[in-house]
Order: structure tokens, then C-alpha cells, then sequence
């Protein structure tokens, strides 16, 4: 899992002597495949290793970049055969001993760069649109805390706070048996308490963006009167099992479930939103040509594109701005180049420009409205005009 730490880590690595090489591969096997997709990839190392080696200027630098070199398509090679994410990050410095690893559930564009400083704005993007779930199991007698994120789980803790059995005793007229059952709830709330606090500390820690509850209906229904309100804010959803016999993969998979449904209400909100904005001339544009005026000129604030939608296009290599039309770049006023994807060249200048992204999937608001489209941070009388 890519823990916070891991990604302070990497933004806060600098180093004096080396190059940091940053690797950015599209492991999609979909559209190539994987026999071909080790051609390509190796055929990609290739080339930019003779490209960068001009940019080291000590023999170390350079027996650096090629140590890198080799150990990512040594990395590289088997990934392809044996797993099934979309893209893959390396960020490595053999000079320095510093190597990172990042599985990618979604496409990116193939970089490789080596600078002093590792390049981070396509994984920031990719990370940005993926949500941190915490899941909490409860019965009556055990808890357990996992971390969902980009598919992978993590647990957080061992069986918490094993509440004892009730042992029934005869007595006065029962008077034992309640008080055996007082001690029962109590250490049962108790349990709950417990739980609920170590959940806080997880958010305090690591800032999770959503709760997943498992277990039964009426458990949860009592557990959720201990969570902090930070915390039962943001709860997704609940799904039935028995918290105490449920196995890893099972509590994955009823996770993913809950936040897929979460995701794809967010986005047929947020699609909803900003079409009606556009329609009513509001801080929205809708269209591929709107949007790419609107990200050219600095006046996105976010970026929502459909998952897969590919359109051949323009781009000025020395701006990034994005056309439909051939001609000069309406800012810079070089000429324009050709290229086979303007939304790709304009998720690319939207991280340039520090826009949030979102991908959507499957039919929205969006998709009779050109299936992109960007929410305003100010609307020019320019941008009306290129709707």
C-alpha cells in the first residue's frame, strides 16, 4: 500500500550529487499485448538512457542513471507477466540508495526523466483522485481496523479488546445473573469506546477520507453512537459479515464494493453540477474545445473527463496548450504540432496548472455534454466564446 509516509518521503528527497531518474510506464494491457508491452518498454529505457546520459556530468552521476536504468527494467520485465495494474512509478537514485515503487491503477503517459529533484506531478494527479477508506470490523466481542486505498488493503491492528463471555451463575433470585450482565454490556461498550477511539487515532494519523463499518445491522447501529464526529462524517457505507470470522480478501472485497458505489454517486454529482452550471453560464465549461480554451488561459479550477475518451487534436510544444486546429498557439503564437490525444495533452497541462482531476466512469450528465469539462475558478468573456 503507498503509505503517507512513503509519499513524504519521496517529496522531500533532494540530492546534491546524483540525478534522481523518474519513470512513468503504461502498463495497459488492454490495448497491447504483454509480449509487446516488454518490447516497448525496453525498447523506451533504451532510447532515454542514450538521451540522459549527456545530462550527467561526473562518471558517478553517470554509472548512477545507468544503475538506475538497469534496475528498473530489471523491475519492470516481471511486472508485466505477473501483475495486472495499469501504470507503474519508479523514482530511483543508486547514488544515493533511494528506490520507490508505486502500482498504479490507472493509466499514465510513459516518462522518464533524471533531475536533481524527483517529478512527482503526474503521481500527485493519479493519488489525488483516490480516496483513503478506513473499515472497521465489530461484533460484540472484537474489532478490527483495516486502510483500503487503490485497491490494496492494510490492517491496522490485531483482534481488539476481546470482551469475555458471559458465564452464568445461579444466585439470589437472579440478582447474580444481572450483575454478571451489567459487567457484560459494560465491558461491551467499553469494547466499543476502545474501538471507536482507535479509529480517531487513525485519522488523526494518516487522514483517512472515508469509513466502511462491517458487521451486523443492530452492532453497527449501537457502535456508531461512540465515533467521533470527525469520524462519522465521513462514513460511506455498512456491509453485513461476521466481524470475527471474515477473512482479509472478503473484507477487500465488500470494501471495494461500498467504495465504488461512494465514488460513482460522487461522480454523477459532481457531473450533474458542473453541466448545470455550463448550461446556465455559470463558473463551467462543457466541450472539448471550451475546456482546453479554459486550461490554456489559467480559469480551471478542475478538471472532469470520461474514463477513455481519446480525441486527435494540436498541441504548442512550447506552452502545452492544447488545440482542435491547426495553425499557431493562440498564447505563445509557435506553431502547433500534431498529436493523437488533446485529453491527454490536457490532463497533462491541467497538472501543470494545478487543477484537480477527476476521471468518470460510465454514463453521467457529462456524457451528452462532450464527456469533459472543467469547473471555473473565474469565467472570461473569451471562454464564453469559444463554447
Amino acid at each position: 500500500m503507498i503509505t503517507r509516509q512513503q509519499i513524504d518521503r519521496l517529496l522531500q528527497f533532494r540530492t546534491q550529487n546524483f540525478l534522481v531518474t523518474s519513470c512513468y510506464l503504461n502498463l495497459d494491457r488492454t490495448k497491447i499485448a504483454p509480449s509487446a508491452l516488454r518490447i516497448r518498454v525496453k525498447d523506451l529505457l533504451q532510447t532515454a538512457q542514450h538521451e540522459l546520459a549527456g545530462k550527467a556530468g561526473t562518471h558517478l552521476q553517470r554509472e548512477s542513471l545507468h544503475e538506475d536504468f538497469r534496475r528498473i527494467e530489471e523491475f519492470v520485465q516481471p511486472e508485466i507477466a505477473t501483475n495486472h495494474h495499469k501504470g507503474l512509478a519508479v523514482f530511483a537514485c543508486a547514488g544515493e540508495k533511494f528506490w520507490q515503487t508505486y502500482r498504479l491503477p490507472r493509466v499514465v503517459r510513459n516518462i522518464l526523466i533524471a533531475d536533481p529533484d524527483p517529478y512527482v506531478r503526474p503521481l500527485s494527479a493519479v493519488l489525488a483522485e483516490y480516496r483513503r477508506f478506513c473499515v472497521v470490523l465489530t461484533d460484540r466481542m472484537h474489532g478490527k481496523i483495516f486502510e483500503v486505498y487503490m485497491g490494496t488493503i492494510l490492517e491496522r491492528t490485531e483482534v481488539l479488546h476481546q470482551v469475555p463471555r458471559r458465564v452464568r451463575e445461579g444466585g439470589f433470585r437472579g440478582r447474580d445473573e444481572r450483575s454478571i450482565e451489567r459487567r457484560h454490556e459494560n465491558a461491551v461498550q467499553q469494547h466499543f469506546q476502545n474501538l471507536a477511539a482507535d479509529a480517531f487515532a487513525l485519522f488523526q494519523r494518516e487522514k483517512f477520507d472515508a469509513l466502511v463499518l462491517g458487521g451486523h445491522a443492530d452492532v453497527l447501529t449501537l457502535f456508531k453512537q461512540h465515533l467521533h464526529p470527525y469520524v462519522k462524517g465521513r462514513w460511506a457505507g455498512d456491509f453485513h459479515c461476521e466481524a470475527g470470522k471474515i477473512t482479509v480478501p472478503e473484507v477487500l472485497t465488500h470494501a471495494l464494493e461500498v467504495e465504488d458505489q461512494f465514488e460513482w454517486q460522487h461522480e454523477r454529482k459532481l457531473a450533474a453540477e458542473l453541466v448545470q452550471k455550463a448550461r446556465a453560464g455559470d463558473r463551467a465549461v462543457a466541450g472539448v474545445g471550451a475546456t482546453l480554451h479554459a486550461l490554456a488561459h489559467g480559469e480551471a479550477q478542475s478538471l472532469l473527463v470520461e474514463d477513455d475518451l481519446e480525441m486527435p487534436g494540436y498541441v504548442c510544444r512550447h506552452c502545452h496548450v492544447a488545440s482542435l486546429q491547426p495553425g499557431d498557439c493562440a498564447l505563445c503564437h509557435h506553431p502547433v504540432e500534431p498529436c493523437p490525444d488533446v485529453v491527454d495533452e490536457a490532463i497533462s497541462l491541467a497538472m501543470i496548472k494545478g487543477c484537480q482531476i477527476e476521471h468518470v466512469r460510465g454514463p453521467t450528465a457529462l456524457r451528452d455534454a462532450g464527456r469533459i469539462g472543467a469547473l471555473l475558478r473565474y469565467r472570461s468573456n473569451a471562454t464564453m466564446q469559444a463554447e
